[in-house]
């Protein structure tokens, strides 16, 4: 009888700078280069001391391979705690960074990269984390077993992209950590049935829509902020005007898998990211996220650094289920605009970034949204955009 030959059992772990390209075009390579140096130096040698090998790093993303799970899960939190610190230190340079950690067997090939299935459930994990959070597989959380100081935070049963069965995702958090946030995350992941945790979740919005609404009820479409009293464009908004976060702007249908990140993106004021409800059975993004922006000129800002860096022209190509690549101009009908959008491939990946303006509607905010679906799979995209961007930054009436 032959023997069967196992790989050794390793553990991965992937880190990202949310907002690394963002970042760039606001603040110019000088400055992204010594945030990525920064990040470089803090994940060395975060994996160094914990035992683990920094495999490949490239500007904004990092992959680290651990012999133990429990170490790889010590190292991801002390970076978190570092991230945040660096970041207190030094607020130019945030370093608002997602981490995804799985186990599993790895071939390691001549050139010192390594094959195997944990490294691409890894990574979906780190493209589902928010900034500050590490997300982890059950599988690895039984491997570390209990750490001291760290508890686990159970977020559902996730379907990722290229991965045929469903897992368990699972967040850690310090043990220390106020669990205030524990209802947002249960929400974020709940079926149906689990829904009395919306009453939690509306307390805390209504805490975070308070300390912004000043800045859309003052802020003009013209990109200059205004003393004077709201005009035309927010008459009639009454109480709904007040309710402008940016989890006001998205359909209830929509937002069910939505967290407010705990740093906006470079120039927003608020930021959500989104991912697919467990067990769902109709299309949703592998992730998306929508950020508001205190103004016109502020959310064309955003958009335009996006296409710059993406060398892409104005209004030209098309993003369609046929064709993916291009720039211009959307609207919600003859005569009432909406904003602009382009798409592209990133890798394997299919995205699409959007805005959606103000224009002087009394209902509609700046918003930009941007939306990445694996696989390649435009045409399931773009149908999803085409129902969706024309909801998300209008408030409901």
């Amino acid at each position: 009888m032959g023997t069967s030959v196992h790989a050794p059992i390793r553990t991965f772990l992937i880190a990202d700078i949310r907002g690394y390209t963002r970042f760039t075009e606001e603040y110019g390579d000088e400055a992204s280069a010594r945030l990525s140096a920064k990040f470089s130096d803090l994940v060395g040698e975060g994996a160094r001391l914990r035992g683990g090998t920094l495999i490949e790093l490239r500007g904004d993303e990092a992959l680290v391979v651990f012999e133990s799970a429990r170490q790889a899960i010590r190292a991801a939190t002390d970076l978190q705690r570092q991230f945040a610190e660096e970041t207190d230190a030094d607020s130019d340079l945030p370093l608002n960074v997602g981490i995804g950690i799985d186990s599993g067997e790895a071939v390691a090939l001549e050139d010192g990269s390594f094959r195997g299935a944990a490294l691409n459930v890894a990574a979906r994990l780190c493209a589902m984390a928010h900034g500050g959070e590490v997300i982890v597989t059950e599988g690895t959380s039984h491997l570390a077993g209990r750490l001291p100081g760290v508890r686990y935070v159970h977020r559902g049963r996730a379907h990722l992209k290229g991965i045929a069965d469903p897992v368990s995702v699972i967040r850690v958090a310090r043990e220390d950590e106020e669990r205030q946030d524990q209802p947002r995350i249960l929400m974020f992941f709940a079926s149906p049935k689990r829904l009395s945790w919306g009453v939690g979740l509306a307390v805390m919005l209504i805490a975070a829509v308070t300390a912004v609404a000043v800045v859309y009820l003052t802020s003009s479409n013209t990109g200059e902020p205004s003393t004077a009293a709201p005009g035309p464009e927010l008459a009639g908004g009454g109480a709904d005007a007040r309710r402008a976060g940016v989890m006001a702007l998205i359909p209830a249908g929509l937002s069910k898998n939505c967290v407010k990140q705990p740093a906006a993106n470079v120039g927003a004021v608020e930021t959500t990211v989104c991912i697919p409800p467990a067990g769902g059975t109709g299309f949703s993004p592998d992730r998306w996220e929508v950020s508001i922006y205190p103004n016109g000129r502020a959310v064309r800002d955003a958009y335009n650094a996006e296409r710059r860096a993406h060398r892409l022209g104005s209004d030209q190509g098309k993003c369609n289920r046929l064709t993916w690549g291009g720039e211009g101009p959307w609207s919600h009908g003859p005569g009432k605009p909406g904003g602009r959008r382009l798409c592209y491939f990133d890798r394997n990946d299919a995205v699409i970034v959007w805005s959606h303006e103000r224009l002087g509607q009394a209902t509609h905010r700046d918003v930009l949204g941007v939306a990445r679906e694996g696989g390649s799979d435009h045409a399931g995209l773009t149908s999803w955009w085409g129902y969706a961007h024309h909801l998300i930054g209008k408030l409901e009436q």
